[in-house]
């Protein structure tokens, strides 16, 4: 193309190319460029110049687009670029401002995109819009297609889809919002109504709801709301009459803070006869009282529990919750591990006595310090935190961030070598959709080849296995008990989570 041709620039501004090759860190392929070029007589060493310039500016990006507007994602690639479709005509005239470009320039700019996002999308979604290409190098890799579908089957919002289907991808509000480059005010106002519209809708609910009753929008372990149950009040521990005279006769959850540490201490669940009363109020409120003799003692955290304020000072506090699915021991005490997981994933560490742990034996006689050394103690002792990215889908090869092998028959398990101490899952292909997939058992076993055969015996042939090999084990016997049960929790809980159930073998 000559430069006879109308400008991109406004008047006095010039049209001069980058010098080396112009077309270098475009977003843009080249052909569409020279095809947009030639459309508009235009330079396409000018246009590609242009369109660099444009990736710079502060209006064509994720937060603009996804603050202001209902975007809809329809591709990615692995250079970190997002195709969306969008009704935000109007971003482009605020281009055009800030780079002053002619309505030429302008309209060239914006078809380029467009027709940049058309060849991505491939006719894959029938939607309205303009094309952007804008840069998102942290957006999870399959998300896009996990949008598509769930936008071509609710009727959500795109916005609320896309955070939604990040919310399967990412465990927290936060990382969402840094992949967005939004509030995260933002995203939790915007999955709170995607949970609105599960209770309106039969669609939505069957499509986005997060099974049984656990939820992810209150995440703070000490939350009134924590994971959506309906949690009581913080009670003092030594009040064993008001325990006794408040906390229902019924089976439950109850959780145990400390009033000058972080976190939690403990998390426990009783289906005994008394329920929660009998467990919390009466075993383990005797034993953490401050004048209570030993042999008053029937619960296994309250020794651990009375030391520590022995020599922290402070008080420890219950708070406890019975949702009705509670009196389901299956179910109880599955949702027992998703709390332990995720208060691990919020906290980075296991709950401080959780699994028999003994910090206090291990702290400094006392002082101001004190508190913090238990902290960082009961992170010391804590087997490593999964990331959780992905953790909606239990099948994936990286389910929570563990690199998990391909999923294979279990007449395929000699596969697998012998050595090592190994996290396993079975389950058998029953949804069209991954996120739907729900897992027959999964486990921790040190030695694979004979439980993959127990599998094989109890399953049959044909159902699907994968295995990760667990690294960072402790050779201290009970410390690596201790940790290969937190593995547990992370697997079972996150699996309650994802799906409403426990795994079918796990209880």
């Amino acid at each position: 193309m000559s430069d006879d041709g109308p400008n991109v620039y406004v008047e006095g501004i010039s049209d001069m190319s980058s010098v080396g090759d112009p077309f270098v860190g475009v977003p843009i392929s080249r052909d569409i460029i020279e095809s947009t070029a030639a459309q508009y007589s235009i330079n396409s060493d000018s246009l590609a110049s242009v369109l660099r310039e444009v990736r710079n500016t502060s209006v064509i990006e994720t937060s603009t687009l996804f603050t202001g507007f209902d975007p809809l994602p329809v591709g990615q690639n692995d250079d970190g670029l997002l195709y969306v479709l969008a009704e935000a005509e109007e971003c482009w005239d605020a281009v055009a401002g800030e780079l002053e470009l002619t309505e030429t320039g302008r309209d060239a700019v914006a078809a380029a995109h467009h027709r940049q996002v058309e060849k991505v999308a491939q006719g894959q979604v029938q939607r309205s819009g303009v094309g952007f290409v804008v840069y998102c190098s942290e957006f999870p890799a399959g998300a896009v297609s996990d949008i598509i579908a769930v936008a071509n089957k609710t009727k959500l919002p795109y916005r609320q889809t896309t955070i939604w289907v990040l919310s399967q991808y990412v465990p927290d509000t936060d990382a969402i919002a840094h992949i967005l480059s939004l509030p995260e005010p933002v995203i939790q106002s915007q999955l709170a109504a995607v949970d609105q519209a599960t209770e309106q809708s039969v669609v939505e609910a069957r499509t986005l709801d997060v099974p049984g009753v656990l939820s992810r929008v209150h995440s703070s372990p000490q939350s009134p709301r924590w994971m959506g149950l309906e949690w009581s009040k913080w009670f003092d521990l030594r009040e064993r009459d008001e325990l006794r005279e408040k906390l229902p006769q019924l089976a439950g959850l109850y959780r145990v803070r400390h009033s000058d540490i972080p976190g939690l201490m403990y998390i426990g669940e009783s289906g005994a006869e008394g329920g929660v009363r009998e467990r919390v109020g009466i075993s383990l409120s005797a034993g953490v009282g401050e004048s209570a003799p030993s042999t008053a003692n029937k619960h296994g955290a309250a020794d651990q529990l009375r030391q520590i304020t022995g020599v922290a000072g402070g008080k420890m506090e219950v708070s406890v919750a019975t949702p009705p699915i509670s009196s389901n021991q299956e179910h109880r005490r599955a949702i027992e591990s998703a709390l332990v997981a995720v208060c691990r994933r919020e906290t980075g560490r296991t709950p401080m006595v959780q699994l028999n742990r003994e910090p206090i034996k291990q702290a400094s006689e006392g002082g101001s310090k004190v508190c913090q050394e238990l902290m960082k103690i009961a992170e010391r002792s804590s087997y490593r935190v999964p990331s959780w990215r992905p953790w909606r889908d239990v099948t994936s090869e990286n389910w929570l961030g563990l690199n998990w092998t391909e999923g294979n028959p279990l007449s395929e398990r000699d596969s697998i070598s012998s050595g090592g101490t190994h996290a396993f899952r079975v389950w058998r292909e029953e949804h069209d959709t991954h996120w739907s997939q729900t897992l027959h058992e999964v486990g921790t076993t040190g030695v694979i080849s004979s439980r993959l055969f127990d599998l094989q015996n109890e399953y049959g042939a044909e159902t699907i296995f994968s295995v990760v090999k667990l690294q960072g084990l402790s050779a201290d016997t009970h410390r690596r008990s201790r940790e290969l049960r937190e593995v547990r929790s992370d697997l079972v809980g996150a699996h309650y989570l994802a799906t409403g159930s426990p795994p079918v073998a796990r209880f």
